[in-house]
């Protein structure tokens, strides 16, 4: 590794409640003393690990080379899913459970090797089967940010478990997508991207949505200062994502959207 003291990056759906996230920090900080400890989220909502796939793939594209990311969303630990430290073509690491948590970031930055975590070593004592966070994967995290090489860790690997990810498409006149995640706004982010969206509908046009059945009329704009408050919007985000929103509201709370639910656009004629 270039880089004598690399960041690592932590993403779970542990929260800030209870001591989950404080002991994943004394595991890193017990092998490096001086690590660099970012927290990206520990609030992706619980077990969701297609959220994680695309909140952590978002995130990463701001950090520099050599980062190692934790990424904790684990509904499968203790089975015999894998633990796996994947290196990106871009220069970055990403240690956590084989679940396809690791879709987007392999899509988005290139896959350079998968290895498997085997190399007792380097993991703490005494091994949790409920806690693989603190006792597999943040270890591993100090000890590549104190300069192993990834081949420490264990064998390669042929490949990861990878998601089927929801694809947006034209369905008889309409776009239809889906909900990726609800941002702390009650802003809705969609899987629905910035050239989808720009060949479907103008800035200034009105859509018809439909929410699982809730069914909205929003403006598409560039901006909220576009509309009066309170009006609801489409408008393409900091993730070149269509978003749907009420300007200095939350929109997602007033309809009970949640991730996942289907989203359907159609032009409204004028």
């Amino acid at each position: 590794m270039d880089l004598q003291m690399p960041v690592i990056a932590l993403l779970s759906d542990l929260g800030t409640k209870d001591y989950f996230v404080g002991a994943l920090k004394g595991a890193i900080l017990s092998i490096n003393p001086n690590a660099v400890i970012v927290d990206i989220t520990h609030e992706v909502p619980r077990h969701d690990v297609l959220t994680a796939a695309f909140t952590l793939a978002h995130a990463a594209e701001t950090f520099p080379k050599n980062t190692i990311f934790v990424a904790v969303v684990d509904p499968g630990v203790g089975t015999s899913r894998k633990s796996i430290l994947l290196t990106t073509e871009n220069g970055l690491f990403f240690i956590g459970p084989d679940n396809g948590i690791f879709t987007l970031v392999a899509e988005r930055f290139g896959v350079k090797e998968i290895r498997e975590l085997t190399n007792k070593k380097l993991m703490r004592d005494e091994i949790s089967s409920t806690f693989h966070g603190r006792d597999v994967f943040a270890p591993v995290a100090a000890h590549l940010s104190r300069g192993i090489a990834p081949a420490e860790v264990g064998p390669g690997l042929p490949g990861m478990k990878r998601l089927e990810l929801p694809r947006p498409k034209i369905e008889g006149g309409e776009m239809v997508g889906e909900v990726l995640l609800i941002d702390v706004f009650g802003n809705i982010l969609t899987n629905i991207d910035r050239e989808l969206i720009e060949n479907f509908a103008g800035v200034g046009d009105e859509l018809e949505l439909d929410i699982e059945g809730k069914k909205l009329i929003a403006k598409f704009v560039r901006t909220f200062a576009e509309v009066g408050v309170g009006e609801t919007v489409c408008y393409v985000g900091s993730a070149n994502l269509l978003e749907v929103a009420k300007n200095q509201g939350n929109l997602a709370g007033d309809i009970a959207a949640r991730a996942h639910l289907k989203i359907r656009l159609r032009r409204v004629k004028g």
